[in-house]
């Protein structure tokens, strides 16, 4: 029953994409928190001890998602001018690609395991 706050994390995803699409990303960066915030809870909320192999795979999820939405903000800060790097951008793109592919591995393990 806890699967299904994957559901408003995957709306959340999709706002945060179209928000970047239109150029709102102050709004992409709160909606990617909100969405790993959500993550977060659905993997703290699990009723039954999960495996060692699902549990590391969260956390991996988790820590790329972190570091995405660290280097986020430090490519807001170019785009708004109050930094000179511009190459964080890029990075952050690379990284953004990096935590959605980890994430459709992850919860195709999660939806694949045996209970």
């Amino acid at each position: 029953m806890l699967d299904l706050l994957l559901i408003p994390a995957a709306i959340l995803l999709g706002f945060a994409l179209r928000a970047v699409q239109r150029g709102d990303h102050r709004l992409h960066g709160h909606l990617m928190a909100a969405t790993v915030t959500v993550v977060l809870l659905r993997v703290v909320l699990h009723p039954r001890a999960l495996a060692l192999r699902h549990i590391l795979m969260w956390l991996a999820l988790l820590t790329v998602a972190g570091t995405t939405l660290l280097l986020g903000r430090a490519a807001l800060a170019w785009r708004e001018g109050r930094s000179t790097r511009a190459t964080i951008p890029r990075i952050h793109r690379a990284a953004g690609a990096l935590t959605l592919i980890l994430a459709l591995l992850t919860l195709a393990a999660w939806f694949l395991r045996n209970r």
